[in-house]
């Protein structure tokens, strides 16, 4: 199966680096045609070839063929990976002949919008509250009213 996303789609994506191959293509006026190498009657005529590459992708864990042109490539090598199987995420812009992937890795630190906010008034009377009814942050007080050092959270 062939992956297909809309246009401004985003797909999660596992991309397997071992099954990257490199296709040689010509663009017909209607369609791509692979080259067929020495004779091939598109080189004949003079048709430019153009690279496109193919590469395995897991969506949710299922296997999905990709097809791509010479910017993701580019693109997928400035990732930074050590292991095979490295996780992705492909967005599609534009349609048809104008179609273009954005191509990045998933980002471990939140986004900016996901980050909690703090009143920051409210952070302060609390913490005021807090000093005033526990006294020195740094001892723990037991019932029988000793002193002990702190064990921390």
């Amino acid at each position: 199966m062939w992956l297909k996303i809309k246009e401004g789609e985003t797909v999660n994506a596992v991309i397997d680096f071992s099954s990257v191959k490199a296709i040689a293509k010509h663009w017909t006026g209607q369609r791509s045609e692979l080259c067929l190498g020495q004779g091939c009657p598109h080189c004949l005529a003079r048709t430019p070839k153009r690279w496109r590459y193919q590469a395995r992708l897991y969506i949710s864990g299922s296997p999905v063929d990709w097809e791509f042109g010479e910017q993701p490539m580019i693109d997928l090598k400035a990732l930074p990976h050590t292991e095979t199987l490295v996780p992705i995420i492909i967005t599609r812009l534009g349609e048809e002949r104008s179609t273009r992937y954005q191509i990045s890795a998933p980002s471990e630190a939140k986004p900016e919008s996901a980050a909690p906010r703090y009143d920051p008034q409210l952070v302060l009377r609390t913490s005021d509250f807090l000093r005033r009814k526990y006294g020195d942050q740094d001892r723990d007080q037991t019932e029988e009213g000793q002193r002990l050092p702190h064990q921390g959270l």
